[in-house]
């Protein structure tokens, strides 16, 4: 059966189809089904789907691949990453890290209309788009065959979207580990190859959450972070939607850096789970992707004129580009939950910093912190908010941050706790970069063989959801 079904671009008329199978579900509550499409075309021309980063594939019957009757659907952005990994190049197990600048994929929008669901479907469109995106890497280095005698030919997406090249993708699940089933080596139901493995792979699910004070003192500017108060050079900004952009430009080129001084924080761990570490990763925030938050969620914020999307810590000239802390936000005003505030990108010094700062420089970090918590709060009160998420807060931040924190909040996980591990939109991730594949077992360098168990995710963020 799997043969006789293949992955192809959708058609501008299956878009139409695939939206309002979509915007009829639950996916759409709080929309008009009209209203649910005009987003989805405002998305695809929006700065994070323009020029064919955004883009929807429909699995279908390989002789009638225009069909409208076909029977899933997903979509895919393309977007820039980041990765740091040892350079082969040196000797020197200490030298400089190999920084590079990659193509890497989210994925959104995988429905299966209820009539085609429990039968091997999606699990077989997802384990075809490993190929879509990165299949010319497979070629390349041989290091996987394609299963035709199981899926017949390779999906072959139309060559003017260059695609192919992709060093990894990620998916936010809320069907469990089930992506994880999705490999790309052949997962037919009837096979006796079937694999159970090989798929997307799941990665830091913690989530903080909280709920502001109605009753917090405004009079405690600084709040306590456990010593003296020391002070800082800069002022604090609101930021508009532009200027959240232009700072987001700034913090992935400082990102840059981030990755540099946490490869030599691994390499220099005694941690077992660090010394395992080949390769990290981040997608960057600008060219749209943090924007995205924001945009999928315009029609339940616009009416209230909100004017600000987040707040940093300047210098006095307001010089975004070494913004010492800052955090962006998105609000989720939808009808039917509570007025939530989602942190989408959030900083307070960097690891670039990390090895330079004196113990009067942790200390002035810890009040940064506790005062950029208290500019939320203040946001929160202004507008009514509810509730805060903050997916994976910085773990050297967490001691003190929550200790501010809860003089402005009130913790609010499922059992009154301040993080839990959520089980919805878990990221997962899937590498397919240097040294991906089963062959290079037996190389004769180790070193050069690289699974998602050895693969770091930095900034694993709101940021980038999709």
């Amino acid at each position: 059966m799997a043969a006789a079904l293949s992955l192809f671009a959708a058609t501008p008329q299956q878009i139409e189809v695939s939206r309002r199978r979509a915007g009829a579900s639950p996916w759409g509550s709080g929309m008009t089904l009209d209203e649910y499409v005009q987003r989805d075309i405002d998305l695809q021309n929006s700065e994070c789907g323009r020029d064919g980063r955004y883009l929807t594939w429909v699995l279908a019957p390989r002789n009638d691949p225009h069909t409208l009757d076909f029977l899933c659907s997903c979509k895919t952005f393309r977007r820039g990453g980041l990765t740091a990994r040892r350079n082969h190049n040196s000797s020197d197990s200490d030298s400089e890290p190999l920084i590079e600048p990659v193509e890497c994929y989210g994925i959104a929008a995988v429905f299966t209309p209820p009539e085609n669901r429990r039968k091997g479907y999606a699990r077989l469109m997802m384990s075809l788009l490993h190929w879509v995106l990165a299949g010319n890497n497979f070629t390349w280095t041989g290091n996987i065959e394609f299963p035709s005698d199981i899926w017949g030919t390779p999906p072959a997406p139309p060559k003017e979207l260059g695609m192919g090249t992709a060093t990894l993708s990620a998916l936010w699940s809320d069907v469990g580990d089930f992506y994880g089933r999705c490999g790309p080596d052949g997962v037919d139901d009837d096979s006796s190859r079937l694999k159970n493995s090989g798929g997307w792979v799941i990665r830091g699910t913690r989530m903080t959450r909280w709920c502001p004070r109605r009753d917090a003192n405004t009079a405690l500017m600084h709040a306590d972070t456990g010593s003296d108060l020391h002070s800082h050079s800069g002022e604090w900004q609101w930021l508009t939607q532009e200027e959240v952009n232009r700072l987001l430009i700034h913090d992935a080129e400082r990102m840059k850096k981030d990755l540099r001084a946490r490869w030599f924080e691994i390499i220099s761990s005694t941690s077992p789970s660090s010394s395992k570490t080949k390769a990290l990763f981040t997608f960057l925030p600008s060219g749209g992707v943090e924007a995205f938050q924001r945009e999928r969620l315009r029609r339940f914020w616009e009416k209230g004129k909100i004017v600000h999307w987040g707040v940093a810590l300047s210098d006095p000239l307001g010089d975004l580009s070494t913004a010492q802390a800052f955090a962006t936000w998105t609000l989720d005003l939808r009808p039917s939950a509570p007025r939530t505030l989602i942190v989408t990108r959030l900083r307070c010094g960097s690891y670039s910093e990390e090895s330079e700062r004196s113990e009067n420089d942790h200390e002035i970090q810890a009040q940064i912190l506790c005062e950029l918590l208290q500019k939320v709060w203040e946001y929160c009160s202004e507008h009514d908010v509810e509730a805060v998420e903050v997916w994976n807060f910085p773990l050297k931040l967490r001691e003190v941050g929550y200790r501010c924190a809860r003089q402005w909040f009130v913790p609010s996980g499922p059992d009154g706790e301040e993080e839990f591990e959520r089980t919805w939109h878990l990221p997962a991730f899937k590498w397919y970069g240097y040294g991906y594949g089963p062959s290079t077992i037996n190389s004769t360098d180790s070193g050069l063989v690289v699974e998602e168990v050895d693969v770091e995710w930095v900034f694993n963020e709101k940021f980038c959801w999709c």
